[in-house]
């Protein structure tokens, strides 16, 4: 056992104790831990041991992002997801208006620029409620990834939000093809990791 795979121990051991010089020491015998299997001496902080875990746990957030392939099936379900989401709107859309007003289903009907507009508005609730709630659309729920801020935290409403305003964009989705990030990441300082 090397030095370092004998401190995952001994920085949640509540008889460790720092040195200047030599780093985490024993409080016992004022040396570095020399055990090959296992401490006689050891004594679990559980406090200790959560922020060792925590701190684990921010390293792989910081380091491990999803790969393109996992993204792009984030986009397939989560554009099957607004599908399904924008025809029960527009059931409802008819139902309540082609009672009381049927040409305006016929000028909705006509009117691209006004289809746009509503695509674009369930595109922002979607991706806003879902990201800026839980940090995860479903298409990320399936694929097992999440959306974080710089600091690996979720991410707050202003950034989930401009997330989703940069998906307006026309070409957006295509931006992956030119950089390692899509615009809707590097404008909003988010990312999208793989959860574990």
């Amino acid at each position: 056992m090397n030095r370092q795979e004998r401190l995952k121990y001994c920085k949640v051991c509540t008889l460790q104790r720092f040195d200047a010089e030599k780093g985490i020491i024993c409080s016992l015998t004022n040396q570095e831990a020399a055990f090959e299997v296992s401490c006689t001496m050891y004594k679990e902080d559980a406090e200790l041991k959560f922020k060792a875990e925590m701190e684990d746990i921010r390293h792989q957030i910081h380091t491990e992002e999803t790969s393109k392939g996992k993204r792009f099936a984030n986009y397939i379900i989560d554009v099957i997801a607004m599908y399904i989401m924008a025809i029960f709107f527009m059931v409802a859309y008819t139902l309540f208006v082609g009672i009381s007003d049927p040409a305006a289903l016929e000028e909705l009907a006509n009117n691209n620029l006004l289809s746009y507009f509503i695509g674009a508005l369930l595109t922002l609730f979607y991706y806003t409620l879902m990201e800026a709630t839980t940090g995860r659309t479903i298409g990320k729920l399936i694929t097992k990834t999440k959306v974080v801020d710089a600091n690996g935290d979720k991410p707050d409403f202003g950034s989930a939000f401009i997330r989703s305003l940069c998906r307006c964009v026309p070409f957006e989705a295509f931006s992956f093809l030119f950089a390692d990030k899509g615009w809707h990441d590097n404008w909003s300082n988010t990312r999208v990791v793989d959860v574990k």
